[in-house]
């Protein structure tokens, strides 16, 4: 039987610009035809970043609609491009292990009837979940098995994942049997994200999409409904947004120096503004003010907008790691 589901009204804020829980933009004429098969159709503006996007999905073989991993070749560019792939997996193997080993130690925690500890760890889980969340959600079962908001779950599905375990926590729920749920769906997510191997471009459209979705939707609407800290999802989101990009810096700055050097900046003035509203797992949602969203939110998306120019430089290093 369903478990039962409440319906409770997101808060939105509306002095975020917000183009909508999925919203699209129109794509640079340079991103090549390999992404744009992984896109959504957009709407017409005069914005030139490519819209925010969701990853499907791995599949056989390792690759994904973001591309595939960097092979061949032995230019500096080309052994740039290998390096980024490399760190990439590593990055995204890194995150779901830290995410299983949340969601494990957030089982103990429900056992063990401690709380404070509980709703500590499922925090923690859902930082490590955004780490991945844009290589994970487009995959409609484990996305929504891990992540969706009771206000997505249709009228003949149950309520289960993060969020369902937050209620719980935060409010009252079948706590016991959400969470073991959760620690099932876990190792699915670890295992199918084990197989991602993305080319340079395909990490870069990564993370100008993580920038976007903090804009289109984790600063109008907070996702932690019951916790309202929603703060958590945006300092996580833009931190491995950040590490994306760090992956491929390197490669960037032998390709375009002068615009790798402005996104490199343009990074750490976000991981500052971030910062300075406070710890995410204490500040709630209404301490946040309207102006310190719309201020933070144009923040994003110009790093977005420069970091799609330089993700587009990167095409010809896209699936192969070598000039196509």
């Amino acid at each position: 039987m369903p478990l039962p589901r409440p319906s409770p009204s997101p808060t939105r804020h509306a002095a975020v610009p917000n183009r909508g829980r999925r919203g699209r933009h129109a794509r640079s004429a340079t991103t090549v035809a390999l992404l744009v098969a992984a896109l959504g159709a957009g709407c017409a503006t005069t914005d030139a970043r490519p819209p925010a996007t969701t990853a499907p999905a791995a599949t056989a073989g390792g690759t994904s609609a973001y591309g595939s991993g960097a092979t061949g070749g032995s230019t500096a560019a080309t052994q740039a491009a290998q390096a980024a792939t490399r760190a990439f997996g590593a990055q995204v193997d890194t995150a779901t292990a830290a995410f299983v080993g949340a969601v494990a130690a957030l089982q103990a925690d429900v056992a063990s009837g401690s709380t404070a500890a509980a709703r500590s760890d499922e925090l923690a889980a859902q930082s490590d979940y955004d780490a991945f969340r844009a290589l994970e959600s487009a995959n409609a079962v484990n996305g929504s098995t891990l992540d969706e908001l009771s206000t997505d779950v249709g009228a003949s599905e149950s309520f289960g994942g993060l969020h369902a375990v937050e209620r719980d926590l935060w409010t009252s729920g079948p706590l016991a049997a959400d969470v073991s749920a959760l620690a099932g769906q876990a190792p699915v997510a670890q295992f199918l994200l084990g197989r991602e191997r993305l080319g340079p471009e395909a990490i870069g459209q990564v993370a100008v999409d993580q920038l976007n979705w903090v804009v289109d939707t984790a600063l109008p609407v907070s996702q932690e409904q019951y916790a309202h800290l929603g703060l958590v999802d945006v300092a996580a989101t833009e931190q491995a947004a950040h590490r994306s990009f760090s992956d491929i810096a390197p490669l960037a700055g032998l390709v375009d120096p002068s615009l790798t050097t402005t996104v490199t900046g343009q990074f750490a003035a976000l991981d500052a503004a971030i910062a300075a509203i406070g710890d995410p797992a204490t500040v709630p949602d209404t301490s946040i003010t309207p102006a310190v969203r719309l201020a933070l939110s144009r923040q994003l998306d110009a790093t977005a907008t420069t970091l799609a120019r330089l993700v587009a430089a990167l095409a010809p290093y896209g699936t192969r790691g070598a000039p196509s």
